[in-house]
C-alpha cells in the first residue's frame, strides 16, 4: 500500500512540475523574440523565387526588426489609432502596418525596433514599436 501512495504522489509530483515549467516557459517566451536588421529579414525571407524555408522561419513568428523610418512614408492608418510607414535598412525596406499608440518620439528617419509578425504577403504588422530617447545619450554640455 506504501509503494502505490509513493507512485500516486511521484505521478502527481511529475505532472504539477511539468505542468510549472510549460507555464514558465510561455511567460518568458515572448521576451525571447528574435532580433533581425531589416536588411536580413528582406534578404533571406523576401527574396524572389517563391517559398523558402527562410521565409517560413519568418512568417508569421514574432520577431524584433530594427531599421530607421523612411522620411515620406509615413500614412496614417485605416484604423483609428496606428500608422503604416516603411522601415528602411542600407540596402532594403519593409512596409510596416502599426496599431497601437504612437510613441511621442517617432519620426521620420528615427532608428526604432518594431516587435512583430511578418505576414503572408510580406508586410511586416507590428504589435509594439520601440523608440529610443536620444537625450538619454546624447553627452551633456558642460560649461
Amino acid at each position: 500500500m506504501t509503494s502505490r501512495k509513493t507512485i500516486k504522489v511521484a505521478i502527481a509530483l511529475v505532472v504539477i512540475g511539468s505542468a510549472a515549467a510549460y507555464l514558465l516557459y510561455k511567460a518568458v517566451q515572448s521576451s525571447w523574440a528574435y532580433y533581425y536588421p531589416v536588411d536580413q529579414l528582406v534578404e533571406t525571407a523576401l527574396a524572389p523565387g517563391g517559398e523558402s524555408a527562410d521565409r517560413l522561419v519568418f512568417t508569421n513568428r514574432t520577431i524584433r526588426l530594427a531599421g530607421r523610418v523612411k522620411p515620406g512614408s509615413i500614412t496614417p492608418s485605416d484604423s483609428a489609432a496606428g500608422l503604416d510607414f516603411e522601415l528602411a535598412g542600407q540596402r532594403n525596406s519593409i512596409r510596416v502596418t502599426y496599431h497601437g499608440p504612437i510613441p511621442a518620439n517617432f519620426a521620420a528617419d528615427k532608428e526604432l525596433v518594431v516587435e512583430g509578425k511578418l505576414n503572408s504577403q510580406g508586410l511586416f504588422d507590428a504589435g509594439k514599436i520601440l523608440t529610443r530617447c536620444e537625450s538619454k545619450y546624447k553627452a551633456r554640455k558642460t560649461e
